[in-house]
């Protein structure tokens, strides 16, 4: 039996192997096909970067610029900019009454420890609105700077010198004699300072400066000027603030022996939040000087600020100021190049200067603010034309005290670099005491300035300026005249030839407007002038 039964076992093995072996491959074939349908699902995942959700990740790296084109476009941006920035710009052009421009401008590469600079100014007009080269005038100059950045200490120092010419073209006569009547300033500046280079919270800066003015009729001025500004900052949002200002002036003129004249002031201030929404600066300002026309070398002023908010976009701002306002060759020249010799030059005394206004935000692109001022004010000056001399001007002083009102309204409306408008409006009255007006001072004076860029191709700006109520003692009659309100329209555009090139076109006064803001002085008509920029 044992023997039957081995024998037996060895057929059903033998018989049984096939159906195994069927059934294995039918194992693989239901197990091939799923393998298959698996492998067929895997390919879609590598094309998902194109689908809509991977596209849309895509697009704001593109947007952003960093990190879309690593090795070209930023690096290449970036060059272009600096280039502009660090490097400089030379632009030239002429225009209408023979007016020739050049200016250029230098920066030092950049480097983290210094910075350089030049910059070089020159534009002139041959002829002018008065028998031709008789009223010609220009200016031109040239500027160095530069700055160390140290881990402590910041050090920085300038030097410069400007060229003015121009001619006293306001004669009543038929003919003068150009050389006669030619008018020319240099002035010279160095100066030099240090302040901290990182923020903290003691903050301070300290500058030193010397000019020296010389005209072509023998008056000269020296000033020495020291700047010193400080602050501290405590950890409850208040700060403590100091700043002090000395100028030492001395003048040479024709037949006149002028005493040096000093200017000392102190204005200590705290800076505060008594409340949520208050903020306040409590100060006083010292200041000392040697000016003949006041009684007092001493003087006390109020250093006043407070700002509240009202909401999150409207604040109303009030202040009560003073201080001695600085009158020398310098700023009297830079007003009016037609003074005569040997004017007096006294400080202006604000005793007194109260103004508020509201100001509101609509957004972050559009701002408005309103408000009045109140100022009384010792040795106000203004113009008067010499009794002699017609086309010099006196300055005449109010040794009482002059009541000046002003009320003003401004619009700014930025669309970052793309659009932006500026409107400002001012009104003034003039209350003297012992001038009879206030000589050749506006009574109102508007300014309207638009910038528009188009693709970054094309830049246009226009301004439009009036200056009226200007009121002048006329000596050939002893009349009190009313001068014609100025408005002057002018318009810039500039278009990009390249990333390097652009040409401009300059219009101004397009009005054709002969205004005169000084009496017996009109302005040139309407001017044009062309040109190209180069920047690298």
């Amino acid at each position: 039996m044992c023997l039957t039964l081995k024998t037996y076992a060895q057929e059903p093995v033998q018989t049984e192997l096939a159906p195994v072996e069927v059934e294995i491959v039918r194992e693989r074939k239901i197990v091939l096909p799923e393998a298959i349908r698996l492998y067929e699902k895997i390919p879609p995942r590598p094309a998902e970067p194109v689908r809509p959700e991977i596209s849309y990740n895509f697009r704001p790296l593109e947007f952003q610029t960093p990190l879309v084109n690593p090795a070209i476009r930023p690096f290449r941006v970036k060059d272009e900019q600096g280039a502009s920035v660090q490097q400089g710009f030379i632009s030239a052009g002429y225009g209408n009454y023979a007016s020739p421009y050049l200016e250029g401008f230098y920066n030092s590469a950049k480097n983290k420890n210094q910075l350089t600079g030049a910059h070089i100014y020159h534009s002139s007009s041959g002829r002018g609105p008065v028998d031709g080269r008789n009223s010609a005038n220009g200016s031109s100059g040239l500027s160095l700077f530069t700055e160390s950045f140290g881990k402590a200490i910041t050090y920085s120092a300038n030097m410069g010198l400007n060229h003015r010419f121009t001619h006293f073209y306001g004669y009543q006569v038929p003919e003068a004699n150009r050389d006669t009547i030619r008018q020319a300033f240099l002035l010279f500046k160095a100066g030099g300072g240090i302040t901290n280079s990182r923020k903290s919270d003691f903050n301070y800066s300290l500058h030193a400066d010397f000019s020296y003015l010389d005209d072509k009729r023998a008056a000269s001025e020296s000033t020495v000027d020291l700047n010193f500004q400080s602050g501290y900052a405590f950890k409850n949002e208040s700060k403590l603030q100091l700043n002090a200002f000395y100028a030492l002036m001395s003048r040479k003129d024709e037949g006149l022996d002028a005493r040096p004249r000093h200017l000392l002031t102190v204005n200590p201030s705290y800076h505060f939040k008594p409340a949520e929404n208050l903020q306040l600066e409590a100060g006083v300002v010292l200041a000392y000087e040697n000016d003949t026309l006041e009684k007092r070398n001493l003087h006390i002023y109020p250093d006043i600020q407070a700002t509240y908010r009202l909401s999150p976009s409207v604040e109303a701002l009030a202040g009560l100021h003073g201080g001695m306002e600085r009158v020398s060759l310098q700023t009297l020249t830079r007003e009016n190049m037609w003074v005569a010799p040997r004017v007096a030059l006294n400080n202006v005394n604000t005793m007194l200067n109260f103004e508020a206004s509201v100001r509101a935000r609509a957004g972050s692109w559009l701002t408005l603010q309103g408000g009045a001022s109140l100022a009384l004010l010792n040795n106000f000056y203004g113009y008067l034309n010499d009794s002699l001399k017609v086309y010099e001007f006196q300055v005449v002083y109010d040794a009482g005290t002059t009541r000046r009102t002003n009320l003003f309204a401004a619009l700014n409306l930025n669309r970052g670099d793309v659009f932006s408008v500026l409107l400002r409006g001012d009104l003034y009255r003039y209350n003297t005491d012992e001038l009879a007006e206030a000589w050749h001072r506006p009574g109102y004076r508007t300014t309207l300035s638009i910038a528009y860029n188009l693709g970054k191709k094309l830049r246009a700006e226009a301004e439009l300026l009036t200056l009226g109520d200007i009121r002048a003692l006329n000596p050939l009659n002893n009349e009190v005249i009313k001068l014609q309100p100025a408005v002057d329209l002018n318009l810039r555009t500039e278009y990009l030839i390249s990333s390097g090139f652009s040409v401009f076109l300059r219009f101004n006064n397009i009005t054709n407007n002969k205004y005169s803001t000084l009496l017996f002085y009109p302005v040139r008509g309407f001017q044009f002038m062309g040109g190209l920029t180069w920047s690298f």
